[in-house]
């Protein structure tokens, strides 16, 4: 199930209040707030993006997006798939 870019960014927002509750790094914290802000003022739904890109070239799209890395493009891909990935930036 695709997900929107409101889903996706909660997501990303609880993700950060885990980190916050196990005691997790704050760069990560703050790196995935930032990221559901960046999801929030996307111009497209990233399911439109993930319709056009598909896959790695969605990954791609995404890491253009100033504050989103390698590892947060990922995890926003699995998101929008309607995935839960392990994110490689837990503390």
């Amino acid at each position: 199930m695709v997900q929107k870019n409101t889903e996706i960014a909660k997501k990303l927002r609880e993700q950060a209040n885990t980190l916050v509750r196990a005691g997790g790094n704050l760069y990560c914290v703050r790196a995935f707030r930032s990221a559901a802000l960046a999801v929030m003022g996307l111009p497209v739904a990233v399911a439109e993006l993930l319709a056009t890109g598909g896959g790695r070239g969605l990954e791609r799209e995404l890491e253009r997006i100033p504050g989103i890395g390698k590892s947060l493009a990922h995890t926003i891909a699995s998101y929008a798939q309607g995935g839960s990935p392990s994110t490689g930036m837990a503390a």
